[in-house]
């Protein structure tokens, strides 16, 4: 999952999906909307870590939020943005959810249109859901599993709908050929096909209620893509391919009233969502207003004065970050969680001269981490990373470190000097960096350009508009190319709580796309893609923590990941705010459907 500006606060689980969905609720009940430590009424600094900051039930008013764009898309099945998924959750149903409670907890999986856990057969390939009755879109009209289904179906029509976690769901529920290519075309290419498994459909859909899922092989992370937002429900006759974004149709407690993707959105409540069969969302506020801001330093200040609420899609700046160290009324409103992202450069290996490791392996000696590292806050942006899987993936060694630059982190030039001369660049060369062109992109740039500088290696600037940066920027290999981009600014965090969750998207060469790519220095290692192929079936914990590892370190072998930051992120919250708590599954986010607000 796409770290914006700035996935996911994972709870260690290395087992089956189906045995971690049994853990949550022997009869797939509900979830509850707190938590044991949500008798923690006071705000403090953290509380909503693992509590519930001012627990309430009290509705009405209006929640006022900001963000520094737009989301990449409003539309369910293209949206990879972190913040964005929660956004999501006002407006897209999914068959499972991740618990509305703060904490490692919220990790875990529970019934949203289903009625309970599905069942699995004995050899993986079947899973089966029962859905809701009487639950109903924006318009009044019925929800039934085939509005699911086809809101699956439009993802093989990569061509019209791309950017999101397409590449879980393409051969797993469809034929493919050696290549990886599926055999459907999608919905608005075939008006009668539908994906299929030996001759047979992969999602039969026997009744309005029932749907069912015939798998190509055992997958045993299937349930977290029955919670992405890629699997909500999506009525046909309101479908309109690749501008659906401006106006999709809500399926939750919220519906979009305005909209304008330079200035704002606006939701308030669908009148046709009913309580009755939503254990997941507890809505309190009528409206939501989230307004977007092209300076970042305007939408502090407005969080500081109280006009906004609290920002979705990342934390503060160091100004107000100093100003809330300081200050223990600030600091009594804020919260730094241990987000689960990795802070990382791509570095390309499809660009010249970084088609040759050496070069690449100068521009990870020469780095100066510490340096990133202040301008990301300090101890409050996270911790120095010298590999790319954070230690809340099972199987992660933070302490790998394949690419030594300095016992302080801020280089070792000698050895970069050493790599450059083996590259048959002793005295350097130039590159493009690519960052969004918000926050602390300009930043980052600067300190990359001077730390690189120091070994003859010329940084020169390509930014990009943060709402399309990742999709079709530096998510186009053959923009990358174009654009000479030689390294690029991202942060990453796994899909879901799994090695293969945290990689497939962004190190299998099977998932590398022409638009929406995620796997940025278009890696393709076939001990990586064997290593993660093999991963679907594993169910042991010790074997998929073990395989996880070796993921990581054969995909750093590579030398086209640079990570430099294990992510934490400053939040503040209003002191108007009720029932705030950060949602663990969703990338340490505020859950923003079950926040209120002070009349």
């Amino acid at each position: 999952m796409r770290k914006h500006t700035r996935l996911i606060a994972l709870v260690s689980v290395g087992v089956a999906s189906a045995i971690a969905l049994a853990g949550c609720s022997s009869s797939g009940g509900t979830a509850s909307s707190t938590s044991p430590s949500a008798s923690a009424t006071q705000a403090a600094f953290n509380t909503a870590v693992n509590g519930v900051v001012r627990p309430s039930t009290k509705q009405g008013g209006t929640l006022n939020v900001g963000a520094l764009s737009d989301c990449d898309s409003w539309d369910p099945a293209r949206t990879y943005y972190a913040n964005c998924w929660v956004m999501q959750r006002l407006i897209t149903r999914t068959l499972l959810a991740f618990r509305p409670v703060p904490g490692s907890d919220g990790s875990l999986l529970s019934p949203d249109l289903a009625t309970a856990n599905p069942t699995v057969s004995a050899d993986g390939r079947t899973w089966t859901f029962t859905m809701h009755t009487g639950v109903k879109f924006q318009d009044g009209t019925t929800i039934t599993t085939k509005d699911i289904k086809y809101g699956l179906e439009r993802l093989w029509a990569t061509d019209v709908i791309n950017g999101g976690p397409t590449s879980y769901y393409l051969c797993l529920l469809d034929t493919c050929n050696a290549s990886g290519a599926p055999q459907y075309p999608g919905p608005y290419k075939s008006k009668t096909g539908q994906p299929m498994i030996n001759g047979k459909p992969s999602i039969d859909t026997p009744s309005a209620t029932q749907i069912v899922f015939h798998l190509a092989r055992p997958f045993s992370d299937f349930a977290y893509l029955m919670a992405l937002p890629a699997s909500a429900p999506i009525p046909q006759a309101k479908d309109t391919g690749n501008t659906y974004t401006n106006h999709p149709v809500s399926s939750g407690p919220f519906m979009i009233s305005g909209y304008n993707a330079t200035s704002y959105i606006h939701f308030v409540r669908n009148p046709y969502w009913s309580q009755a069969t939503d254990a997941i969302r507890h809505p309190l506020v009528n409206a939501i207003n989230l307004q977007f801001f092209s300076n970042a330093q305007d939408l502090d200040k407005r969080l500081q004065n109280g006009i906004i609420d609290f920002e979705t899609d990342g934390g503060v700046l160091p100004t107000f970050l100093a100003q809330i160290i300081a200050s223990p009324t600030l600091m009594a409103n804020a919260d730094n969680p241990v987000t689960g992202f990795t802070r990382y450069f791509a570095v390309m290996q499809t660009v010249k001269p970084l088609n040759n490791i050496e070069c690449r392996k100068a521009v990870f000696y020469a780095l100066d981490k510490k340096a990133l590292r202040i301008i990301r806050g300090g101890q409050y942006g996270g911790d120095i990373a010298t590999t790319m899987m954070p230690s809340i993936i099972p199987g992660s060694d933070v302490s790998y470190n394949p690419y030594p630059n300095g016992a302080d982190s801020t280089g070792d030039l000698t050895a970069a000097k050493q790599a450059l001369a083996k590259c048959g660049q002793p005295k350097g060369f130039t590159t493009n960096l690519a960052y969004s062109n918000q926050g602390l992109g300009p930043q980052l740039f600067a300190s990359v350009q001077n730390s690189l500088a120091r070994v003859g290696i010329t940084v020169n600037a390509k930014p990009a508009s943060a709402s399309n940066y990742y999709s079709t920027f530096i998510g186009s290999p053959a923009n990358v190319v174009k654009q000479n981009i030689g390294l690029a600014i991202a942060g990453w965090g796994a899909d879901f709580p799994s090695g293969y969750g945290f990689y497939n998207s962004i190190a299998n060469g099977n998932s590398i796309l022409p638009v929406g790519n995620s796997n940025y220095p278009s890696l393709n290692d076939s001990k990586v893609n064997a290593l993660l192929n093999g991963f679907e079936h594993l169910t042991d914990p010790a074997t998929r923590a073990a395989t996880a590892g070796q993921i990581d370190k054969q995909v750093m072998a590579n030398a086209v990941y640079l990570p430099y930051q294990f992510d934490k992120t400053m939040f503040y919250r209003s002191p108007r705010t009720t029932n705030m708590y950060l949602q663990a599954g969703l990338g340490s986010y505020y859950d923003i459907v079950n926040a209120g607000v002070t009349q």
